[in-house]
């Protein structure tokens, strides 16, 4: 706004020019105080619109909707306060101010509370009137900014839950592609061992040679068959994360069922399995099934680092002081690149070329010691191998369990 015009002509546009856009109603039923209104607001530059009761006042407030109404609270016919109520129920953006007598302030105070953004009392001074409406137009136009501001948060939730869905399906697809993929593999080279058997059974009779082949063939028919089955097993951990049944755990069967279910895949990897359980261990707080799982799933991976053969060694041991109980798993494969290991326990984060894995493995044993309240934590130097060292809480430390040989 400039300052430096002289002049009541030149102020009087300048102020004109700050309210042109704000649209008032005054209703009241005499006519006098109508024509004072409408002329005081036109001076200052309002958009002025009078009404003699409020039944024409809401016709007007319906065909061309004000931002301020003031309104008699005497009338007769529809008082004030009811053209309030009725004006908020219109629309409740509309700034309504009362004008009262003196002694009619209960009936300000109900004003107030029905939402009336302020009340004057009469006789209206020019100052009242212009510190009543500059309340009102900063209520409407706070309100209005409110709106917009709270408006533009909402498309903004809308666009980030369609990119979130939008992610969220391309993963899907990615991860859909990688399964078919994943189990296509193996399956395409079942389905290949079995015609091969199947066309040289109908042949002729087996010699010793054929039986030696036949055998080989079953053995990787049934190491392809396990690695559909970990597949499968991996993305159903992954999808359902189930809650654990929790219970007494004794380490040294876990371990054993481990072991004893990973036996013939570490036999053909030619990998020497050590398993050393301290002695008077107690049973840990847990899921038997989903630590198996987690058991496992180290194991496999460590069978998956070690391609040429090596050395695989499950330690365990009770940490009496913290009330925990401390599993490492250490292999001599092929290690884990520093810059991979905070991403090892991402889903879908793989090291392994294509074919070889969809990256659920180590996010599923996350997963499960998580829910158990323990930690994983993992140490690695590539060439020399990788150690995982899993913590989970004992069942109770004062029944202990004896190291049976």
């Amino acid at each position: 706004m400039r300052t430096d015009l002289k002049g009541p002509g030149n102020q009087r546009k300048e102020i004109m020019s700050d309210h042109s856009d704000w649209h008032i109603l005054v209703i009241d039923d005499e006519k006098d105080i109508l024509d004072v209104m409408c002329l005081t607001l036109s001076d200052k530059g309002y958009q002025v619109t009078t009404a003699p009761d409020g039944t024409t006042g809401l016709d007007t407030c319906r065909k061309t909707p004000p931002r301020i109404v003031i309104t008699d609270i005497r009338m007769p016919g529809m008082n004030g306060l009811e053209v309030l109520e009725a004006v908020k129920k219109l629309d409740p953006d509309i700034e309504v101010i009362v004008c009262t007598a003196f002694a009619e302030m209960d009936l300000a105070i109900q004003a107030l509370q029905l939402d009336a953004s302020d009340f004057i009392t009469k006789p209206i001074s020019d100052h009242a009137l212009h510190l009543s409406l500059e309340r009102a137009k900063q209520r409407y136009t706070s309100r209005k900014k409110l709106q917009d501001y709270t408006k533009f948060l909402e498309r903004q939730a809308a666009d980030q839950a369609q990119i979130l869905h939008q992610d969220k399906m391309m993963s899907l697809g990615r991860l859909a592609a990688s399964v078919v993929h994943e189990i296509n593999n193996p399956l395409s080279g079942i389905l290949n061992y079995i015609r091969l058997m199947s066309k040289i059974l109908g042949k002729h009779p087996l010699k010793e040679e054929k039986i030696n082949k036949f055998k080989q063939y079953i053995e990787l028919v049934e190491s392809e068959t396990e690695r559909c089955s970990q597949i499968v097993s991996n993305l159903l951990a992954f999808s359902r994360k189930s809650p654990p049944a929790m219970g007494p755990v004794r380490i040294q069967e876990l371990l054993q069922k481990c072991t004893s279910l990973s036996q013939h895949k570490l036999a053909l990897q030619n990998i020497t399995l050590t398993v050393d359980i301290q002695p008077n261990f107690p049973a840990i707080q847990g899921d038997a099934n989903q630590l198996q799982q987690c058991i496992i799933n180290l194991i496999f991976n460590a069978i998956d680092a070690m391609p040429e053969g090596g050395n695989l060694r499950i330690d365990s041991q009770y940490h009496a002081d913290k009330s925990h109980a401390v599993i490492t798993i250490t292999d001599t494969g092929v290690g884990i690149p520093e810059d991979n290991l905070p991403h090892i326990f991402e889903p879908f984060f793989t090291t392994k070329k294509e074919g070889y894995g969809v990256g659920l493995g180590l996010s599923t044993v996350y997963g499960i010691v998580d829910h158990h309240n323990g930690r994983i934590d993992v140490k690695s130097r590539p060439g020399q191998g990788t150690t995982f060292i899993i913590e989970l809480p004992v069942a109770d430390s004062s029944k202990v369990i004896g190291h049976s040989q």
